[in-house]
């Protein structure tokens, strides 16, 4: 599931984008949750705006065990900067407006959740 702090940031406020990981089995298991699998994107309508793996240079896999009926969370500040794949330098920054925010874990994405940055 993803999440973000906050619906509304003010002028130079920093999103904290979440995804929650929950077992939802009777049984704990193990996951790798390491950024090799994890992405976090931004997104507003058709415009690819930022992706944690677009300037990530080391993936790593981190495998956890997770208890049945537990969760886990990795956050991410946004620092409000656009990325591309590559990571090709971007000088124009996010304007005000609605953005959306994916994870995935995998080939697993989350729900979409919806913020406005002033």
């Amino acid at each position: 599931m993803s999440s973000t702090d906050k619906k509304n940031y003010a002028s130079g406020e920093k999103p904290v984008l979440t995804l929650t990981v929950t077992n939802a089995g009777t049984v704990p298991c193990v996951l790798n949750v390491g950024t090799s699998q994890q992405e976090f994107t931004v997104t507003s309508g058709n415009d690819r705006v930022f992706s944690t793996t677009d300037c990530l240079a080391k993936p790593s896999d981190v495998n956890l065990e997770i208890a049945a009926g537990k969760s886990e969370t990795a956050k991410f500040t946004w620092d409000r900067v656009r990325s591309t794949p590559g990571c090709s330098p971007v000088n124009a920054k996010p304007s005000p407006g609605t953005y959306v925010f994916t994870a995935k874990l995998g080939d697993v994405e989350s729900n979409r959740s919806v913020f406005d940055l002033d």
